[in-house]
């Protein structure tokens, strides 16, 4: 029997909640202007409601670990940490950048995300028979930068897939890796010093 995955992603300007259950998939978003922490157990409540099930039914839940807005980040993972604890279920914090590179069927991928004052994230990925591997650090690249790390990988081959992930897109890695039994570790992946979030968020 499939598991029930909860994803939540708060490291983006929206927030997103994504449910896999009995077949199907309920999602739910809450905008940029609305505070994450507040709307992120209400919106969770909501779709355990449509999809008739209770937090005792969940298997596991999943959030990204990074990179992205740092308060979302800790928000997400303190939420999935506890939810872990209280529920005892699998709680993984996956990388948005390798959620970025598993949505391209390419054999090399260069994964990459958008930051919020136009810079990008970054990393070189090989699809291998076991997964996908890093071939490269994660990177901060500055916006006047990026089309030439961009012509760059694309010249050596690499697919560029540039996404701008959300919850649902963590449920396919977190069946994979439910499935194979290896989880990340669970820690923040940043790639900013704190001081460079957006101020008032």
């Amino acid at each position: 029997m499939a598991p029930n995955i909860l994803a939540a992603d708060a490291a983006g300007d929206a927030l997103t909640v994504a449910l896999e259950a009995g077949g199907q998939v309920l999602t739910a978003r809450r905008g940029a202007r609305a505070k994450h922490d507040e709307s992120l157990l209400p919106a969770v409540e909501s779709l355990l409601k449509r999809a008739g099930l209770e937090w005792e039914d969940l298997d596991a839940v999943a959030v990204p670990s990074g990179p992205g807005r740092f308060t979302g980040i800790r928000i997400g993972m303190a939420f999935a940490a506890m939810a872990g604890m209280k529920l005892k279920i699998s709680a993984l914090a996956l990388s948005r950048l390798e959620t970025a590179a598993e949505k391209c069927s390419a054999d090399d991928i260069l994964a990459a995300l958008p930051g919020w004052k136009k810079e990008v994230y970054s990393q070189l990925f090989r699809r291998k028979k076991s997964g996908l591997a890093s071939v490269e650090d994660a990177a901060w690249t500055a916006p006047d930068a990026w089309p030439a790390l961009q012509a760059q990988a694309e010249a050596k081959g690499a697919t560029v897939a540039f996404h701008d992930t959300d919850a649902r897109d963590l449920l396919a890695p977190a069946r994979r890796r439910l499935a194979s039994g290896k989880f990340p570790p669970f820690k923040p992946f940043y790639l900013k010093p704190a001081g460079y979030e957006r101020p008032g968020r």
